[in-house]
């Protein structure tokens, strides 16, 4: 035999193993190193960048040696609800992904990292330990997209809850004081125009995926006083004083019948021409009481209060345009001329009372 040859051949293969060895060593470190590294980049330990040779140099040789000789690494699977959704190498890896997830959140609701009072991940996550074939390691990046991704797509499962501070410059509408006055009569009033204010108003918000679920003002600061809007409203009634303050009830039309007797009877207003379905105006600001058929003669029937007890009478009419409860200003449209009723014909009865009693009402409509 030949047994220097032997040996030769022995060496040769003991040497190619060798070098097979080292370069899938090689290989697989370069991959951990690829993979492993990237995840860091925003991570300090103790300001040294973490790599393949700071485990190897301070923590166990033989783990590493696995990982360049298997291409396998520990790690922990990001899960959520029994699904594994990413990989990543370290347990406090976590908080630097929830980082960058904060990051694109308020990126996109426009607020300030400084206005940030807290921020969590709600949801069924947690970290498994595990041993995993390196290419499966991501990115903080990679795992911040895909768990902001999923916040959108599963708002039952993810919600991103964030609390901070928000600042906002409110308007304050200017408050409204009614002020009686024996400087007008019932019906006139006058208004001095108040100014907005503003306030600077600092609130705590609290945002559920986006949507504002809690606002609260922690405190308000004014930066302009309103000034208050004042309504001067007469007071004097126009009836004491013999003054004309009722508007026409009708567009035009002509008297047919005036207040007093009449047919062995006592008128107590005033008939007024016009056609069925002629416009009847109110002759002034009130409140309609009455809104309905009268079977005592009125017909459909619209009665009206006023202030100092005053009481106007809308009868004959065709149609109503009004309810009981009503508010109405002077010259409204409340209903159409008819002929229900007592009637002889298309026109409107109108009354005026005061203190319940019927007046002539011919001297106070303003011609």
């Amino acid at each position: 035999m030949d047994k220097k040859g032997d040996s030769i051949r022995l060496v040769e293969k003991f040497t190619v193993s060798i070098f097979i060895i080292i370069l899938v060593v090689n290989i697989n470190l370069i991959k951990a190193n690829a993979k492993i590294n990237e995840p860091f980049s925003n991570m300090n330990l103790n300001n040294k960048t973490y790599t393949i040779s700071n485990r190897i140099s301070n923590n166990n040789i033989i783990d590493n040696l696995l990982v360049a000789l298997t291409g396998k690494v520990n790690g922990y699977e990001l899960v959520l609800e029994d699904r594994v959704v990413g990989y990543t190498s370290l347990e406090n890896n976590m908080n630097n992904i929830k980082d960058l997830v904060l990051q694109k959140y308020i990126n996109e609701i426009n607020i300030r990292q400084d206005a940030v009072l807290s921020f969590e991940i709600e949801g069924d996550i947690k970290l498994k330990e595990d041993r995993f074939d390196v290419s499966l390691l991501q990115t903080n990046k990679e795992l911040s997209d895909y768990i902001y991704d999923l916040s959108k797509e599963d708002k039952n499962n993810i919600k991103l809850s964030l609390k901070c501070i928000d600042e906002e410059i409110v308007k304050v509408q200017p408050s409204t004081t009614i002020i009686p006055t024996e400087d007008m009569y019932l019906g006139e009033s006058k208004v001095e125009y108040g100014e907005v204010g503003l306030k600077n108003q600092v609130r705590e918000v609290t945002y559920k995926n986006k949507e504002i679920t809690e606002s609260n003002i922690i405190r308000e600061e004014i930066i302009k006083k309103e000034v208050g809007k004042k309504i001067y409203r007469g007071t004097k009634n126009p009836y004491d004083y013999g003054m004309a303050f009722l508007k026409s009830p009708t567009r035009g039309g002509y008297m047919t019948s005036g207040y007093g007797e009449r047919w062995n009877s006592f008128h107590k207003g005033i008939d007024i021409a016009g056609n069925i379905g002629d416009d009847v105006l109110v002759a002034m600001d009130g409140e309609v009481i009455y809104s309905q058929y009268n079977d005592g003669g009125y017909g459909n029937l619209i009665i009206v209060k006023h202030e100092d007890n005053m009481n106007t009478y809308y009868g004959h009419l065709d149609d109503f345009y009004v309810k009981v409860g009503e508010k109405v200003k002077k010259g409204d449209i409340i209903g159409a001329i008819g002929n229900t009723g007592f009637s002889t014909g298309p026109h409107l009865h109108f009354e005026l009372r005061v203190d319940d009693e019927p007046v002539d009402p011919t001297n106070y409509i303003v011609q």
